[in-house]
């Protein structure tokens, strides 16, 4: 697992965008408010990319049929899945050979 991290606007969902793009893999995100955002910077970029999936939506109407997918504001998609409020987490690195 790539992970991209950053301050607010340095690039991260561009970068996201990019990696979907060249894959044609979907943008996992928290709402369908932060979807249509995600679209627009998209076309605004000039790269077509799958129509980004709520964390609503990914279990039950596509989540079968995807095997790999790409994740926007990791943070909040997680808290949302969980419905808790998220006060630490660990994340094992993962060798890039």
């Amino acid at each position: 697992m790539k992970l991209i991290y950053g301050d607010r606007g340095s690039g991260k969902t561009t970068e996201l965008i990019k990696i979907a793009h060249e894959r044609g893999l979907y943008i996992v995100c928290f709402d369908e408010r932060r979807a249509m955002q995600i679209s627009r910077l998209a076309r605004s970029l000039e790269m077509d990319i799958r129509y980004p999936i709520t964390v609503d939506e990914l279990p039950l109407q596509r989540g079968v049929f995807i095997k790999e997918v790409l994740v926007d504001d990791m943070e909040d998609v997680l808290a949302r899945m969980l419905r808790k409020n998220i006060s630490a987490a660990t994340i094992t690195k993962e060798d890039e050979g």
